[in-house]
């Protein structure tokens, strides 16, 4: 089968690679049918070689189950289904909680991730078919009258984002401070809106990703051309914000968002940050602010967002700005690392 396959830095290629097939009882294989460059996925792109390169990336995708395990009994082949970029296995206790992204089963007591497309012990599915471990935990069938671009983000993105505004304790009138106008501060700033969020404040560098907040009734600002912190007391009267949420993956603005959050409020990050940095904890500490981050687990959010989309009070499709084949994955992902031709979404058909 054709696949992307991370070879180093800067180095995507579209190969051919051995098909997958059924490992264990449990598992699922999905005919992928769409799938989508994600902004971690640019960590890939840009990041020093990973230790075990000749794996296929990718953990945004949706398509159609050809076989299944003889223990799988949620799902069957020929359905339509999205599957969760996190892995776990449905039954420890961590899973039973909602947090799968920690479930010591599927990442073998953390010896290993359980994202998919994030090393060569759970290939990923920027490609034409991909195993599913635990089936009926991570696969979700899709309604009928959904096109794939209303559900594909369901996978990672919108999840994301929606857990960004619900970890942020977002609510009625409040307002709230999103940095990054990319897709997941894009999710983040629906979600804010959903929630009840009077006023919804944008941040980035990006003109044309800042138009497009604008376009849907937050308030931009670009740091380029205004202070961050000065033209945010200047909207609040001097309070700051109920509420921050980074959604970047900056060191920096998780600062940014404490200076910008009002004593008791909340930071919430979302924004994918690898590397340590300092906290300003001082900072944190006298304003009494919360700070709360984690990876999505979006079997917990799932079948809480699609009636939204149904009913059209979510409309993920719109983030859509570029469409590839596979064959033509490498120009997306140059597309989309470059910034180029006002990108924000890169979607692949397998």
């Amino acid at each position: 089968m054709k696949a992307v396959v991370y070879h180093g830095q800067e180095d995507m290629r579209v190969e051919n690679v051995a098909d997958p097939g059924l490992q264990h009882s449990e598992d699922v294989l999905v005919r992928v049918e769409k799938t989508a460059i994600c902004g971690s996925d640019l960590h890939l792109w840009h990041s020093e070689p990973f230790a075990d390169p000749g794996f296929v990336v990718g953990h945004e995708f949706l398509g159609t189950i050809e076989d299944v395990g003889k223990d799988v009994r949620g799902v069957s082949k020929g359905d339509r289904v999205i599957v969760s970029c996190t892995n776990g296995c449905g039954r420890c206790p961590a899973c039973k909680r909602g947090v799968f992204s920690g479930c010591p089963v599927a990442t073998e007591e953390f010896t290993h991730g359980n994202i998919f497309g994030f090393g060569s012990h759970l290939n990923g599915g920027q490609a034409e078919a991909v195993r599913v471990p635990f089936g009926d935990a991570n696969c979700f069938h899709l309604p009928d009258e959904l096109e794939d671009e209303d559900c594909l983000f369901l996978t990672d993105i919108l999840p994301t984002g929606y857990m960004g505004a619900e970890m942020a304790n977002v609510g009625p009138g409040d307002t709230v401070v999103v940095f990054g106008c990319g897709p997941v501060g894009t999710f983040a700033q629906m979600s804010a809106r959903l929630r009840g969020a009077a006023r919804v404040i944008a941040v980035d560098l990006d003109a044309g990703r800042l138009a497009r907040a604008e376009a849907r009734g937050c308030i931009g600002i670009n740091p380029r051309e205004e202070d961050v912190l000065e033209r945010v007391l200047e909207l609040t009267h001097g309070e700051g914000a109920h509420a921050s949420i980074e959604a970047v993956g900056r060191p920096e603005l998780v600062t940014q968002a404490a200076m910008a959050t009002r004593p008791g409020g909340v930071v919430s990050v979302i924004g994918v940050i690898l590397q340590p940095f300092q906290i300003e904890w001082a900072l944190f500490l006298s304003k009494n602010l919360s700070l709360r981050t984690g990876l999505v687990n979006p079997q917990a959010y799932v079948d809480r967002l699609i009636p939204l989309i149904q009913e059209g009070q979510l409309d993920p499709a719109q983030i859509v700005s570029h469409r590839y084949s596979l064959d033509d994955a490498v120009e997306g992902y140059e597309t989309f690392a470059g910034h180029r031709d006002d990108v924000l979404k890169v979607v692949l058909s397998a």
